[in-house]
């Protein structure tokens, strides 16, 4: 939006200066006029447009670029400075193959531009090619400063065990506080509640809504789960679109109690801006689900799909034969006599006769 309204600007305070004939004054109030309008049409969808319209309108940019060289009627013109920017927008926040045809698209322009004037061939040729080494030269060296920067961030990101988008740990930081829940838990006699949640939708969440608006929701939603959990739970943002909260000192029930809390923050919070997300939490504790971090984590992660082919938005505990016959035994002092049968017998499994 920024390049579009400098864009603008300048080729408007070009018509100030002398120009050839009128013909090229109408080019440059055209380029100027069209700048505008891509600046407000960024300015008004910025929260809405798609992120292909990103690359689309950069295509559109470099299109102005050449009809305003064009309309100076000068292969030389500093007009020709605004392709820079355009690399270095590409090279900076596009993909390399977006960025290269980026650049593709900016050469076969400028050799149009070239081909209808009156220059010499060679000088054409040779002016063709510094132009176009600056320019790979300049959004290469953004590029490498660009990668530069995210493998510091990735480094700053593993050191510190926390997921930069959201603020909760990642999921190497969650496994190693998981893991030492547990082996607290193991030596001490008590029992820890783990949690999994994911927005509600059909699909990953990064493909219903956009890069963009898929991370502000997950922000959102690690903000609302971060800041509802107690002071001795954890919180973290897994699998990139899931999140985990590691509860020690309670049990299942204590962690869906938490989970229907934070399940109706969230639903609160997104009700208010007009547009709905819900969640669904699976629900597991050790020792009663597993013995081992992965254990629980698998039987929380059941439960989570359970929740969602209900219909979502809400809280399941995971459910096992076994737990069954367990609570029985521990709450009723009728007898109960558990008949083992053969399988084929069984007409729907240990599950369906319980």
């Amino acid at each position: 939006m920024y390049i579009f309204v400098v864009g603008a600007l300048i080729a408007g305070a070009a018509l100030i200066s002398p120009v050839s004939h009128a013909a090229n004054e109408a080019r440059v109030a055209i380029t100027a006029a069209s700048a505008a309008v891509m600046a407000v049409v960024l300015f008004v969808g910025y929260d809405r447009l798609p992120r292909w319209t990103l690359s689309v309108l950069l295509l559109c940019g470099s299109m102005l670029i050449e009809w305003a060289v064009y309309g100076s009627g000068d292969p030389t013109s500093p007009f020709l400075l605004f392709y820079i920017w355009v690399a270095f927008y590409a090279f900076y926040f596009l993909t390399r193959v977006q960025a290269a045809l980026q650049t593709v698209f900016i050469g076969a322009a400028y050799a149009v531009v070239l081909a209808v004037g009156h220059a010499p061939l060679k000088t054409d040729v040779v002016r063709w090619l510094v132009f176009i080494v600056a320019l790979l030269v300049s959004g290469l060296l953004v590029r490498v400063m660009r990668e530069r920067i995210d493998g510091l961030l990735r480094s700053l990101d593993e050191t510190m065990q926390r997921d930069m988008l959201t603020g909760l740990l990642d999921e190497r930081g969650f496994a190693q506080i998981l893991e030492k829940e547990l082996e607290r838990a193991r030596r001490s006699g008590n029992r820890v509640g783990v949690v999994v949640a994911e927005v509600d939708g059909s699909g990953p969440i990064r493909k219903r809504l956009g890069e963009r608006e898929a991370e502000k929701v997950l922000a959102a939603v690690g903000g609302k789960i971060g800041g509802t959990i107690r002071i001795a739970d954890e919180a973290a943002l897994i699998e990139e679109e899931r999140f985990a909260v590691v509860c020690p000192y309670t049990d299942e029930r204590g962690a869906a109690i938490m989970a229907e809390r934070a399940g109706s923050i969230v639903r609160e919070h997104f009700a208010r801006t007009g547009r709905l997300q819900t969640l669904s939490f699976g629900i597991a504790s050790y020792p009663k689900h597993g013995a081992s971090p992965e254990a629980v984590l698998h039987a929380a992660h059941h439960a989570l799909g359970e929740a969602q082919n209900l219909g979502g938005d809400r809280a399941v505990m995971f459910f096992s034969a076994e737990n069954s016959i367990e609570e029985r035994l521990r709450g009723d002092t009728v007898d109960i006599e558990v008949v083992a049968s053969e399988p084929s017998e069984m007409a729907g499994g240990v599950d369906s006769l319980l």
